[in-house]
C-alpha cells in the first residue's frame, strides 16, 4: 500500500493523504472522496503511512504527470516566501478544466512546424553585440534597458530564435492583457501565428486549457502570457522573457500575493536557461541588483534608425482654463500635419469627485472610504475600487442643496474639451471603460495605426509599450496629480509613466512631448526633459538608502481587515505585539483606504534585513498563532503582502 498527498485548488496550505494500491507519480491528477465530494486532486508528494484512518484514490486520471516535479517544488517555495495558501498557488498556475475534466491528458511532445521568416531590418551593431553576449544555454538574468524606439523587442526575438532553432520553447510575459494582440502581431511575422500560444485570463476557460496543452506538448512553441503564464511546465523552456519589467501587473494584489517576474528568475535558475527583462524604466530594485553585478545589465541610448527622442516643453494653462493656449497650438499644428495627437490624463470618468457646495459634503462610496467618479456618458457615479455603480446624487445627501459641484478632471471631460476645440477631428478614449466591451481594444489600436484617429486620449494605458509610427505629439494633463500618492515610490511610478507615454512620440520621425504643469520647482523635470531616466534612478537611490526603503531592504505588510472595526483595531495590535524588540517597522496605521468592500482596514510596514528568516518567524508566530480562532464580531483577519507594490 502507497500514501500520498493530494492537493486541491481550494484555499488550503496542505495536501491530504490518501491510500493507493499501486505507485503513483508526482504530479499526476488522482480522483478522490473529498469531504464526501468527489473531487479532482494532483499528487503532491509520497508519505509515509500515517496513524489515522485513510480513504482511497479513486481513480488515476493520466498515464504521466500532467505537473512538473519543479513546478511543484515552485508552488511550494513561493507558498512559503509569500505566505499564500498552497492550494491557492496550484488553482492560479492551473488551466480550471484540469480540474473539471475526467479525461486523460497527454502531455507527450509534438514536433512543431516552425517557420523562420527573415528580420524586417538588418540587426544594428549595438543589438547584435547584445544578442551575442547573452547565452541561451545557462541561467543569467540580463536587463536590456533601452530607450523606448532602441529595438529591444528584436534583440529578445534574435534571442528566442536562438532557443526555437534548438528545439526549445519560449515563454513571453507581458504585463498587460491588452496588450497581447499586439505581440502576437509582432511574433507571428517572425514565426508565423501557428507557433503561438497564449494565456491569459480573459480566454475561455476550453481557450485557455487548449493553449496550455498546446504549449506543453510543444506544438505551439512560444507562450505570450500575462502573470498566470509564469505557471507552466518549464519541461523544454529555453528562455524567459519579461517584457516592460518594470510594470506594476506582474505583481497579483488578490490572494495568492505573487510577483511573478521574482517566479520567472526563480524558475529560469533552477532549470538552467536566461531571462531577459526589457524596459526603458525598470524598476528601481532591478536597476541597482544590475548596477551592482547581480544582474547583467545592457544599455540601449540610440533609437533605430537615429531618430531622436522627442523634444519635451513645459507649459502653464492660464486660470481656469484646461489646456494652455501652446498646448491647444501644437495640437493643431499637429493635426495639420497629418499626425495623430496622445494625451495622458491619469483619471477615467468626468469629474474626479462632487463635492455640495454649501457644507461641503463629499458623495463617497458607502462600501469604501474613496470619493465616488462622475461618468457622464453613462450618467452614473462610480467606485474605481470595488466597481460599485449608483445613481447621480441631483441634492446633497446631508442638506439638501441643489448645488453641487464637479470636481477634478477626468478623461470624458477632456474628450468634451477637445471635441469643442477641435470639431472635425477624430478623437477617441483610451481607457478601461471605453475598452470594456469585447474587440474595443483592437478597434482602438487598428483605427491608431491606419491613421484614423486624430486625438487619443488615455490613461496608463497609453505607456504600455504601443509602437505607433503615427503619434507626432504627447501631451501629459495635470502633471502634479501624478505624483500626489501616499507611497514612497510614487516618484518612481510618476517619471517612468511620463517617460514611457512621452516614448510613444516620434518613433519614424521627430516628435514633441508637451506637459503641462502649474510650477516648475519640482526636481524630476530635468531628468524628464532630458530623458535621463538613469540620473532620476541613481538620485532616487541615495534618498531610498538613507531612509533603508528597497533595494536597501525587504517590506512585509501587515494588514488586519474586518467587518468590526474594532475588531480589526484589536488584531492589528496584537500583530505590532509580537513584532516589538525584533523588527523595524512602522504602524499601526490606517490602511490609506481605510475601508475598502466594507471591511476596516489597519497594516504595519515591516522592513526586513533578512527576509527568509522573517517570513518564517511571522508565519509561525504570528499568523499561525493569532489566526487559529476566527475573530468574532465581524468577519476578517490578517494577511501578509511580501514585497508589496501597492499600500492602499
Amino acid at each position: 500500500m502507497f500514501f500520498y498527498s493530494v492537493l486541491f485548488p481550494l484555499a488550503i496550505d496542505e495536501g491530504f493523504v490518501y491510500r493507493s494500491d499501486k505507485r503513483l507519480k508526482v504530479g499526476q491528477r488522482v480522483l478522490v472522496d473529498f469531504k464526501g465530494r468527489v473531487r479532482i486532486g494532483v499528487v503532491l508528494k509520497e508519505e509515509d503511512e500515517p496513524d489515522y484512518q485513510t480513504k482511497p484514490v479513486i481513480e488515476q486520471l493520466d498515464e504521466e504527470p500532467v505537473v512538473s516535479c519543479e513546478l511543484i517544488k515552485t508552488l511550494e517555495f513561493f507558498s512559503f516566501y509569500f505566505m499564500a495558501a498552497k492550494g491557492m498557488l496550484l488553482r492560479s498556475a492551473l488551466p480550471k478544466k484540469l480540474f473539471e475534466t475526467k479525461k486523460p491528458i497527454d502531455l507527450k511532445p509534438v514536433v512543431a512546424s516552425l517557420e523562420f521568416r527573415e528580420r524586417p531590418f538588418k540587426l544594428n551593431m549595438q543589438q547584435e553585440e547584445i544578442v551575442n553576449s547573452i547565452d541561451t544555454e545557462g541561467f543569467s538574468v540580463n536587463l536590456i534597458f533601452g530607450v523606448t524606439g532602441s529595438g529591444k523587442t528584436e534583440v529578445y526575438l534574435s534571442l528566442i530564435e536562438r532557443v526555437l532553432r534548438r528545439g526549445k520553447k519560449a515563454v513571453v510575459l507581458v504585463p498587460e492583457i491588452a496588450l497581447t494582440p499586439q505581440y502576437i502581431d509582432v511574433f507571428s511575422q517572425r514565426f508565423s501565428n501557428e507557433a503561438i500560444s497564449v494565456i491569459h485570463s480573459r480566454l475561455t476557460g476550453r481557450q485557455k486549457f487548449d493553449n496550455w496543452i498546446d504549449f506543453n506538448t510543444g506544438r505551439r512553441p512560444i507562450l505570450i502570457g500575462t502573470r498566470s503564464a509564469v505557471f507552466v511546465n518549464f519541461k523544454d523552456v529555453g528562455i524567459v522573457v519579461v517584457d516592460e519589467e518594470n510594470d506594476e501587473s506582474y505583481k497579483q494584489e488578490s490572494q495568492p500575493l505573487y510577483n511573478a517576474k521574482d517566479v520567472a528568475i526563480y524558475r529560469a535558475k533552477s532549470v538552467g536557461i536566461p531571462v531577459i527583462l526589457s524596459s526603458a524604466t525598470p524598476s528601481f530594485e532591478t536597476y541597482y541588483k544590475a548596477k551592482t553585478g547581480k544582474f547583467r545589465m545592457f544599455e540601449m541610448h540610440q533609437r533605430v534608425g537615429g531618430i531622436r527622442l522627442p523634444e519635451v516643453e513645459f507649459v502653464r494653462p492660464d486660470g481656469d482654463e484646461l489646456f494652455a493656449k501652446e498646448t491647444l497650438e501644437a495640437i493643431g499644428d499637429t493635426l495639420n500635419s497629418k499626425k495623430t495627437v496622445a494625451v495622458l490624463i491619469n483619471r477615467r470618468g468626468f469629474s474626479n469627485y462632487l463635492v455640495c457646495g454649501d457644507c461641503g459634503y463629499v458623495f463617497l462610496c458607502p462600501n469604501c472610504s474613496v470619493s465616488l467618479k462622475f461618468h457622464k456618458k453613462e450618467d452614473v457615479l462610480k467606485c474605481h475600487w470595488c466597481d460599485g455603480v449608483f445613481e447621480v446624487f441631483r441634492s446633497c445627501p446631508k442638506c439638501g442643496s441643489l448645488n453641487v459641484l464637479h470636481r477634478g478632471v477626468g478623461s470624458q471631460m477632456i474628450e468634451e474639451e477637445l471635441k469643442r476645440a477641435f470639431p472635425g477631428a477624430v478623437i477617441e478614449r483610451f481607457d478601461r471603460d471605453s475598452t470594456a466591451k469585447k474587440g474595443e481594444f483592437n478597434r482602438i489600436i487598428n483605427s491608431l495605426r491606419d491613421g484614423k484617429i486624430d486625438i487619443l486620449i488615455g490613461t496608463q494605458m497609453l505607456s504600455k509599450g504601443h509602437d505607433i509610427s503615427q503619434i507626432g505629439l504627447v501631451v501629459v494633463f495635470d502633471f502634479e496629480s501624478l505624483f500626489v500618492m501616499p507611497d514612497f515610490r510614487a516618484e518612481e511610478r510618476a517619471v517612468s509613466l511620463i517617460m514611457q507615454t512621452a516614448g510613444r512620440s516620434g518613433r519614424r520621425e521627430p516628435g514633441r512631448v508637451i506637459i503641462q504643469l502649474n510650477s516648475q520647482d519640482n526636481p524630476f523635470l530635468k531628468y524628464i526633459k532630458e530623458h535621463d531616466y538613469e540620473g532620476f534612478v541613481e538620485s532616487g537611490l541615495k534618498i531610498r538608502r538613507l531612509m533603508n526603503y528597497p533595494p536597501f531592504s525587504r517590506l512585509i505588510r501587515v494588514v488586519s481587515e474586518s467587518t468590526n472595526k474594532d475588531k480589526a483595531w484589536e488584531l492589528i495590535g496584537l500583530v505590532k505585539e509580537r513584532l516589538e524588540g525584533r523588527f523595524d517597522f512602522l504602524g499601526p496605521s490606517r490602511c490609506p483606504i481605510f475601508r475598502l468592500r466594507n471591511r476596516y482596514r489597519y497594516h504595519i510596514i515591516i522592513k526586513s534585513s533578512s527576509i527568509i528568516e522573517d517570513i518564517a518567524y511571522l508565519k509561525g508566530s504570528v499568523y499561525n498563532e493569532l489566526m487559529k480562532g476566527k475573530q468574532k464580531g465581524g468577519q476578517g483577519g490578517l494577511y501578509f503582502d511580501v514585497d508589496p507594490i501597492s499600500f492602499f
